[in-house]
């Protein structure tokens, strides 16, 4: 009788240690799970890279930005680099305008924003383009970003493509844009300043305006350089040879910009009062003004409205699958 009850209690012992032994399997996979998990999160992040601005302004909507970002990604570690080496350097040397000045603040460049994130052990980036246009600063970003890959076999890096890439992206922005500016275009035409430049995606401007034309034919789209090639379209002379030709003459004229953030541009080329008498060094609203018009500024750059960020936020999911 005390043997079987022996054989009894070592049968007991050894279902209990095996029971333990499958829950501690069970749960050590679990918490090894977690942990690969973890890292993977740890290990994965999103850059995304402007030409950037020296203004305060812009820096609240860049922060914006990151934290819609995060709100999407929320795994992962979100970072802002510029491309611009004159504000790069402006900013480090806290010489940056209003609030900002004095304030030395250390914003990276794309490719050292990426090294700093491959030697944190990040082995997947995605790198978003906020730049408007498909130009040549974004073929900038393209061929940083082929030398880092290069440089790092192996690591996954990839890239959002610009926020008016394709047709579909255009036809977007524009019904966005009509909407934003409903009220704005009863009261009088709507003036648009985009950057410009000499590169081929210049022609992006002149596409936009056709289709916001669709929905209103007095939108107009210029740009602060007037050299692209487009110049004889979008300089603000053309823009105010077409308004010279509406009948009857509007009073009211709204200016805005069609740039990513409200910074130096803006400010200045757009919005600004110089006082000079030279007309090349006018502002659009002095032009316009000296034309006879009321200017209404909206001050709003493309990253404050959230249905245009959302257009950029499926160019990096897209680049991510």
């Amino acid at each position: 009788m005390n043997k079987m009850k022996q054989n009894c209690f070592f049968t007991l012992v050894m279902i209990f240690a095996a029971a333990t032994f499958v829950f501690t399997a069970c749960d050590g996979s679990k918490q090894e799970k977690q942990a690969k998990q973890a890292k993977a999160a740890h290990t994965a992040g999103v850059l995304l890279v402007t030409f950037g601005s020296s203004y305060e302004v812009p820096h609240q909507t860049f922060k914006k930005v990151k934290e819609r970002v995060q709100k999407e990604f929320p795994a992962e570690k979100i970072r802002l680099a510029f491309t611009s080496d004159f504000i790069i350097n402006k900013l480090r040397a806290g010489k940056g305008e209003g609030a900002l000045n004095g304030q030395k603040i250390n914003i990276s460049r794309p490719q050292e924003a990426i090294e700093a994130m491959l030697n944190e052990g990040y082995s997947k980036i995605a790198v978003q383009s906020l730049h408007v246009i498909p130009g040549s600063e974004y073929e900038q970003l393209v061929k940083a970003i082929d030398e880092v890959k290069n440089k790092h076999q192996g690591v996954e890096i990839t890239l959002g493509k610009p926020l008016l890439d394709s047709d579909k992206d255009i036809e977007e922005v524009a019904k966005i844009l009509a909407e934003k500016f409903k009220e704005e275009i009863k009261k009088g035409p709507v003036c648009f300043m985009g950057h410009g430049t000499p590169h081929q995606a210049d022609h992006v401007y002149t596409k936009l305006e056709a289709i916001l034309q669709k929905t209103n034919p007095h939108f107009f789209i210029g740009t602060v350089e007037g050299k692209g090639v487009e110049v004889k379209k979008s300089s603000i002379d053309a823009v105010i040879a077409k308004l010279r030709k509406l009948n009857p003459k509007p009073t009211q004229i709204s200016i805005s910009p069609l740039m990513s953030i409200v910074g130096d541009h803006a400010n200045n080329d757009l919005n600004g009062v110089s006082g000079e008498k030279n007309p090349e060094e006018q502002s659009w609203r002095e032009r316009l003004e000296a034309e006879g018009y009321k200017i209404n500024a909206v001050m709003k750059g493309l990253a404050d409205y959230p249905e245009i960020v959302a257009i950029w936020l499926s160019h990096l999911s897209n680049s991510k699958r």
